[in-house]
């Protein structure tokens, strides 16, 4: 009898464990389609908990407050958005890591759109978001660095490449490419956009001058 009840115990905390994490994943959802169509400021405890079918009070038993919320979303935004395990070394992981961005763009396009818009707003109006962007931005270029300081370690990246300020570069790319996209979707040809960054990068990292 007493193994028979454990099993029930466990089987209910599962239960309880897996309702509250889908819970918690459609209020993220909610919120990040309110961030999507009106921007942060359209995400409210009530809005949220509204627009997954829950009430308020479950917003707020599952995250405390909006501040939360929203960390909460950072966080889950940041985690989607992020490239894959590139494969390769040097040379090949900066450019598979650069090419993976910007295929997510338009693969990943609503968990894209507000990643950049809560980037935006950290930097504009939302302190309280800076520092979790930060410490997201922090990362990608310690990433990227490392790649190109193992590709200069390889040689497949020429010997006078500065590690630390081709990851300030590539970061910023990155990020400016996804804001204009953001901003004039019209205007961002993709297919076209990841051909000529290959190009460049490639000569760039090489170290191999262009053509006068």
């Amino acid at each position: 009898m007493l193994p028979i009840l454990l099993a029930v115990q466990q089987a209910t905390r599962r239960t309880q464990a897996e309702r509250r994490a889908e819970t918690e994943r459609r209020l993220l959802e909610a919120a990040m389609d309110l961030v999507a169509e009106g921007g942060v400021g359209a995400v409210t405890v009530a809005a949220t908990g509204a627009r997954a079918g829950y009430s308020r009070g479950i917003v707020n038993h599952h995250f405390g407050s909006r501040r939360a919320l929203l960390d909460a979303l950072a966080r889950e935004v940041q985690g989607r958005f992020s490239p894959r395990r590139p494969t390769g070394q040097g040379r090949a992981r900066v450019l598979d890591l650069v090419d993976d961005y910007l295929a997510m763009l338009a693969v990943r396009s609503r968990d894209s759109h507000v990643f950049l818009v809560l980037w935006a707003e950290a930097i504009a109006s939302d302190p309280d978001l800076g520092p979790i962007f930060a410490e997201r931005d922090e990362s990608f270029r310690r990433g990227m660095a490392d790649a190109v300081r193992a590709g200069v370690a390889d040689g497949s990246i020429h010997r006078g490449a500065d590690p630390a300020a081709a990851g300030v570069a590539l970061v910023g790319l990155l990020r400016g490419v996804g804001l204009q996209r953001l901003l004039a979707p019209e205007a961002v040809d993709l297919d076209a956009l990841r051909a000529e960054v290959r190009r460049l990068l490639e000569a760039g990292l090489r170290g191999v001058s262009s053509p006068a």
